[in-house]
């Protein structure tokens, strides 16, 4: 496992929690290779976390209804188990918003207190949560 000097940990998929959180990012790259029958990246991420609980947030389901539209969400619904919304991930939101140098995106910020009130580790392919202390990122 690996600490960043930001505060975020990385490391690989067998030295982390076995509770996943799917960004948009990793869903619809998932979604992408799949319809197309290659395995890319998320493809080969997704046969590893075979063991693991997964979840998408509610908040990914409606991005990626916004981008895929209603049947597509319906089946990444059918497909995963969502995790609502809770009071705490508000608050814990507000908190990540106001103590960090550089302001998250609105969903990432919904993401990323999820992820931590559920002891999730997150999935995705980027560096957008560089300054979230404590979150841990699994990239694929």
């Amino acid at each position: 496992m690996l600490l960043s000097s930001r505060g975020v940990v990385s490391a690989d998929l067998d030295e982390m929690k076995s509770t996943l959180l799917l960004d948009t990012t990793f869903v619809s790259d998932l979604d992408a290779e799949l319809a197309r029958r290659v395995t890319g990246p998320a493809r080969n991420f997704f046969e590893r976390m075979r063991k693991s609980e997964v979840f998408v947030s509610v908040v990914t389901l409606e991005e990626f209804y916004e981008k895929r539209g209603h049947e597509a969400a319906r089946e990444l619904a059918a497909r995963f188990s969502v995790l609502g919304l809770h009071v705490g991930d508000a608050m814990r939101r507000g908190l990540l918003q106001t103590r960090s140098a550089k302001r998250l995106g609105e969903n990432d910020a919904w993401l990323a207190a999820q992820a931590l009130r559920g002891g999730c580790s997150i999935v995705m392919r980027d560096r957008r949560f560089d300054d979230v202390l404590g979150l841990e990122v699994l990239n694929y």
